[in-house]
């Protein structure tokens, strides 16, 4: 089995050197959680890692080890409850059953760390990660470890994907035939994950994304105009996270050109940068960033979009006009 070098290859030596913990945080792409869950599981069920013909490695690569639990329980739920929780304590209390001397717990959380019921099973898990039984070890699965509760991540380490740069992305992108421009904002949405950059050439409406955020950047001007800007971003419903996406990558953009030009990403896109840097003082653009992170948080907790981007928008002119030039 091929480790990730900042996941499995770390857990190796955490546990060849007898220091591992108890519970991890894993963050990593939504469509590799699963594979990087199972690596933890079997570094931290096998001394032997390895092994290519180890039964125990087979048992916990095709999900037949007994003591390895991966939740959510139901397999046809996305989301982590606090059933799912009450499980593993229960579970977590028993010996093992498989000729092991530990119980690993995989959580994949990619989808339970917003909306309804997502403190609810964090706070069921904090007394478990509080008070660790000899041979617990929980690997919680999630793509963003930020989105998690402070008091969760403060009980656990954090171990993270490992990730190309975003200029290597780009180049293998290119090297793929895909348009250099738009390899160059792919990469940079991706932050490092070549796979997630090429599935958004998938769809011809991202880009289109692209080019609206680009205009909200340097020709929103006056409520007047945001008004109809509003309008173009609610009218691709399905593609708003998109579009904020782009802006805040165009906002971040910005901020570089000014501190540190020889580090941006989008140099089919200077002029687009150039112009958004006449409209924003550095503050402005970096209040923009904040108020863009906050509007995102919002719709990932259900919070209404026609009031989330009116709202956001309205923020977006009101810090360009508190940080204006003098």
């Amino acid at each position: 089995m091929n480790f990730d070098p900042n996941i499995g290859q770390y857990l190796i030596k955490a546990f060849a050197e007898g220091c591992a913990s108890h519970a991890y945080i894993v963050a990593g792409e939504a469509k590799r959680l699963p594979r990087l869950l199972a690596e933890c599981a079997v570094v931290t069920m096998c001394p032997n890692h390895t092994d290519d013909d180890c039964v125990c490695c087979r048992k916990v690569q095709s999900g037949k080890h007994q003591d390895v639990i991966t939740l959510p329980v139901d397999p046809d739920k996305t989301r982590l409850t606090v059933t799912d929780i009450a499980y593993l304590v229960d579970e977590s209390a028993k010996r093992p059953v498989d000729n092991s001397e530990a119980r690993v717990f995989l959580l994949n959380a990619a989808d339970s760390v917003a909306g309804v019921g997502s403190e609810l099973w964090q706070n069921k898990l904090l007394k478990t990660l509080e008070e660790p039984l000899t041979g617990i070890y929980i690997f919680i699965g999630v793509t963003d470890a930020e989105g998690l509760l402070p008091t969760v991540r403060s009980r656990c380490q954090i171990l993270r994907q490992h990730r190309q740069t975003e200029r290597q992305v780009r180049d293998l992108l290119v090297a793929r035939g895909y348009d250099a421009k738009y390899s160059e904002m792919a990469a940079a949405m991706a932050g490092g994950s070549a796979e997630t950059a090429e599935q958004l050439f998938a769809d011809d409406v991202v880009f289109d994304c692209y080019a609206l955020a680009a205009d909200i950047a340097t020709q929103m001007t006056s409520t007047k105009n945001a008004l109809r800007f509003a309008s173009d971003i609610l009218s691709k419903r399905d593609h708003i996270g998109d579009v904020l996406g782009f802006l805040t990558v165009l906002m971040r953009e910005s901020i570089v050109y000014r501190l540190a030009p020889q580090l941006c990403l989008l140099p089919s896109m200077a002029d687009t940068v150039r112009a958004i840097c006449e409209l924003y003082t550095l503050n402005a653009a970096e209040g923009c960033v904040e108020l863009l992170n906050q509007a995102k948080k919002r719709l990932d907790n259900g919070g209404n979009v026609t009031v989330v981007v009116d709202r956001l928008l309205s923020n977006i002119l009101e810090m360009r006009y508190r940080c204006r030039k003098s």
